[in-house]
């Protein structure tokens, strides 16, 4: 069943976007404030309304013709006493022509003509121009306090900006007007006077662009103070100056000898027609800084700028940009103490256009803990040190702990010939540097980047905060709680129902819900933003016909709301479902999401389920003339019908994508027709190849199996399995991989045992049987048996924990000789505790069953039989006393452990790899 076709019962409970706590989170606005008198929610001025503002202008400010329905106040000329743009609504404040702060005092306060003002704008206020023409020049001496806050950014802007509609973040226009030009006494490297040290009072230079007068920059004051810059957004500037053609276009900002007493923080510069900042000279810091569809470059260095950036998040238009980082300074040949140097920490850059670096001559600089998610090259290395032949990292720039996902490193049209050497050799230069794929989903960091190792930043530059993590946004971070939120322009845009899916037309808690159904053939990719609804049987992929490939992003939500509603991700497709500890995926039902549930703590079997089949070898076949683990072995997953799911090959490498933090919550229900039976598993593995990535996985409440592993050759690591219905891991068909890091608890009403191990038959030759490694596992519950060991079965379970109310064991004919216990042939055990009522159960039916339980835990002298001192889910001493085993001894892929259980003794609740995205765990998980 749709949503649509249940939206007669839930409509009420949709109108209220009510939902079951923290599985879904609306996208809420993630648009600005908008400019005092706009109705919209972008920050655009959504219309002209006829022109009856009553606004009135603040004292001492001309009014203008009004734009956009606002009251326009004129600012012109030069502002030589220190005056406050108030926030007025329905008031705009318009740059007429050049507006300058102050008259330039000289390098020293030496000129004799100087003249300081400070303007002050506050939060919430609007200034904008019209043409090249109006720009705001703040010159050497004076300050421009531009301090707003996250819900009233100011908005400097342009007139045709505040006549575009609510939602419209502007295309591809640009240089719209001028641009806003900071200047300061803060030393630089390029000098008018030729005979002017460098870093010295003497050295100073006119910037670029703004001429009669020109505008003066640089001295020998690296603490100098331009003001304040918060919260502030700058768009669709770069104009051509006058006259027409001179080709002078502003950058968006233009900082020229700035010094670090200047406050810069949470800029941004979106769509201008030259670059968005560009650093001339100076020591100024910025952190929190955005820049969005910038022509040109988007970060342009020059002039020996010593400073820092931190926390920077870069993305380019389509149809516009150049190089993301172009990094200039005066020279190859001049002394290295006064080049350009400065660090870039934790940025994004996302783009596709020229080179996401253009290293030019005479710039050191280091950049660490970033993400390059770019479509062309990453380098175009050009001149970059004095022997562009090799990497010097005290002459060239120099990366540390920044994950590359480009076309390629280099541009083929660098102008060094040496220069495709130069940018390998500068990421391998460190060894936490990655060119790898990155994941990022909308912008925010995936499994790739969470495997990248950090630098810490502080340690490089005292000015930038200690942080652990790559990119501009920590993974803790999400689409509505971050630093960008709520103030930025466009960065986040409204979520779309992506390629693949359809809009149903409906929402739950603020989010689109986008139906998923039929079969995917294709790259399909749900993005965060909306929640997605399974609609009947989805398959990805058509066996031995067509390959799909699923992509869930990180905080994802996926809902069925009955067995109809299942996912079949089929041989030679993949899933990829990439959550994060903060952010992760989740399989629900619709009850789930509306707090339709009679009963949340025993709910189960409101959806179907999770099927992922793969190529890797199995030993129950379908044809009976077909040789276990061959090519020819087959077999039809379980439940699944019309057409059936085939499982089963011979590579056992295959691998059908990745699952990585995600939760399987309330499924199972009974497939149809009514009374078939067929509950399917939360998640059934068949045929799943050791190439698949599985880990971080919870299976909770489902009407059948938590897991079932069909054959194959799988590896798990992180593994949570709380309150299923029937066996919480069941093992069949010849399965050969390994579970590392599990814990299992049942509910009071619900559950067989947590283990039942099976697998064709104990007349199978040992090689073909189900023999896999489980190690490091907590079982809690107290319902039938913690293991039902069936036929066929070898296994090894190792570093183990069972705190079990019934029976430990019912051993049920899995060996040869059932009289007695044979390590090659039936399941072992090594360094587990077992507190349970009693170690076998009376019911079981084999004779000789009590006799080999004890054999079993015998066989290991570091098994013990006694009482567990479990707190919560964490060892205690009677679990610290019993000896481990190394599991990498037994198995390569299992991390060395030197303790038994799930968790080791120095996690905790709050620390410890179940923390942070499970649930329903006691002392651990949130509520489900």
């Amino acid at each position: 069943m749709s949503f649509r076709s249940s939206v007669s019962v839930l409509a009420l409970l949709l109108a209220a976007a009510c939902s079951s706590g923290s599985d879904i989170a609306s996208p809420g606005a993630t648009t600005p404030t908008t400019p005092p008198g706009n109705g919209g929610d972008t920050g655009n001025g959504g219309g002209d309304n006829g022109g009856d503002n009553t606004a009135e202008c603040p004292t001492g400010f001309a009014e203008g013709d009004s734009v956009a329905g606002l009251t326009t106040c004129l600012i012109s000329g030069t502002i030589l006493t220190d005056i406050t743009l108030s926030a007025v609504d329905g008031v705009a404040y318009r740059l007429d022509g050049r507006v300058d702060v102050g008259i330039d005092v000289g390098a020293a306060g030496q000129a004799t003509d100087g003249d300081s003002a400070v303007l002050t704008i506050e939060p919430g206020v609007t200034v904008y121009g019209a043409s090249g023409a109006d720009l705001l020049v703040v010159n050497r001496g004076s300050q421009l306090i531009a301090d707003a806050e996250a819900n009233a950014p100011i908005v400097f802007t342009s007139a045709a900006d505040l006549g575009r509609a609510s939602g419209d973040f502007g295309g591809d226009n640009i240089g719209e007007w001028g641009g806003l030009v900071v200047l300061g006494q803060a030393p630089i490297n390029r000098c008018v006077a030729g005979d002017a040290a460098p870093f010295t009072v003497q050295c100073e230079n006119a910037i670029e662009g703004v001429q009669n007068p020109n505008a003066i920059y640089g001295g020998a004051e690296a603490g100098d103070n331009s003001g304040v810059l918060r919260y502030v957004q700058v768009r669709f500037a770069g104009n051509e100056l006058p006259p027409a053609g001179s080709g002078n276009e502003l950058n968006g900002i233009s900082f020229g000898g700035v010094g670090s007493g200047t406050t810069l923080e949470y800029i941004q510069v979106h769509n201008n027609a030259d670059d968005g900042i560009e650093m001339f000279g100076g020591s100024a810091d910025i952190k929190y800084l955005v820049l969005t569809g910038n022509d040109d470059d988007s970060i342009d260095t020059d002039n020996g700028w010593n400073g820092s950036i931190q926390y920077a998040v870069v993305t380019q238009r389509e149809n516009g940009g150049d190089n993301i980082n172009e990094a200039s300074s005066a020279g190859a040949d001049q002394d290295a103490s006064v080049r350009s140097d400065y660090v870039l920490s934790n940025f994004t850059f996302v783009g596709n256009r020229s080179n996401a670096f253009r290293l030019n001559s005479g710039t050191i600089s280091t950049y660490v803990n970033g993400i390059v998610s770019y479509g062309a090259e990453c380098f175009r290395w050009q001149d970059a040190g004095d022997d562009n032949a090799s990497f010097d990292a005290t002459q060239d720039p120099s990366f540390q702990s920044v994950l590359f996902d480009c076309s390629e490193l280099t541009a083929q049209d660098n102008s060094s010939a040496n220069g495709l050497v130069v940018a390998p050799l500068a990421v391998a230069a460190d060894a936490n540097n990655v060119e790898g794929t990155s994941s990022l989903s909308d912008l925010f960091p995936g499994a790739n980047e969470a495997a990248v190792t950090a630098v810490d930043p502080s340690t490089i530059d005292p000015v930038l905060d200690a942080t652990d993590y790559i990119g501009a946004f920590s993974a803790t971070e999400t689409v509505t709680n971050n630093w960008a939120s709520g103030w930025t322009f466009g960065l986040f845009p409204d979520p779309t129902c992506p390629t693949g899916t359809t809009d149903s037309g409906f929402d739950l808690n603020g989010q689109t819900i986008c139906t998923v159904s039929g079969t995917i053939t294709s790259d399909v990719r749900l993005t965060r933003g909306n929640v997605y609804e399974l609609d009947g049987r989805v398959d990805v992929g058509v066996d031995g016909v067509s390959t799909g490939t699923l992509t869930i992003e990180s905080g994802v939500t996926i809902f069925g709301d009955e067995g109809a509603d299942h996912l079949v991700v089929n041989r030679g497709s993949q899933i990829f479902s990439n959550g994060t500890r903060e952010n992760p995926v989740i399989f629900t039902s619709e009850g789930d999401l509306t707090s339709n549930q009679i009963d949340p703590a025993n709910a189960n079997g409101e959806w179907g389920g999770l099927v992922v089949l793969g190529q890797a070898p199995i030993n129950r076949c379908t044809a009976p003339d077909a040789t276990p683990y061959t090519a020819d072995c087959e077999n039809a997953i379980e439940g699944v019908q019309n057409p059936n799911a085939i499982y089963g090959g011979d590579d056992p490498t295959d691998s059908s994508g990745s699952i990585t933090y995600t939760l399987v919550k309330f499924a199972g229900n009974e497939l149809p027709p009514a009374g078939s039976g067929n509950e399917l598993n939360g998640i059934s593995f068949g045929g799943v190849g050791s190439g698949t990535t599985l880990e971080y996985i919870q299976v909770h409440n489902n009407a059948d199996d938590g897991i079932e592993m069909f054959g194959g050759s799988a590896d798990i690591k992180y593994l949570v399995l709380t309150g299923n219905d029937d066996d919480s891991i069941d093992t069949d068909n010849g399965w050969n991989g390994s579970i590392q890091y599990a814990v299992v608890t049942q509910r009071e009403n619900g559950g067989d045992n947590i283990n039942e191990a099976s697998s064709a038959g104990a007349d199978q030759d040992a090689s073909v049987r189900s023999d896999y490694v489980l190690s490091n596992f907590t079982f809690v519950g107290n319902r039938s048996n913690a293991f039902r060991l069936n036929s066929g079965t070898i296994s090894t379970y190792v570093n183990g924990i069972v705190s079990y109310g019934a029976e430990c064991f019912r051993w049920q004919d899995a060996g040869d000789d059932n009289a007695s216990f044979d390590a090659t042939q039936d399941p072992s055990f090594q360094s587990v505790l077992f507190d349970c009522s009693e170690l076998t159960a009376q019911d079981n039916s084999s004779a000789n069953g009590l006799v080999v339980a004890p054999l079993a835990v015998a066989a290991d002298a570091n098994n013990v039989e006694g009482t567990s001192s479990l707190s919560d889910l964490f060892p205690g001493a009677n679990e610290a006393a019993v000896t481990a085993v190394d599991p990498s001894t037994i198995d390569p892929v299992l991390d060395a452990t030197d303790y038994i259980g799930a968790f080791s003794a120095t996690e905790t609740s709050t620390a410890n790899w179940a923390a942070g995205w499970s649930c329903g765990l006691p002392g651990i998980g949130s509520d489900c």
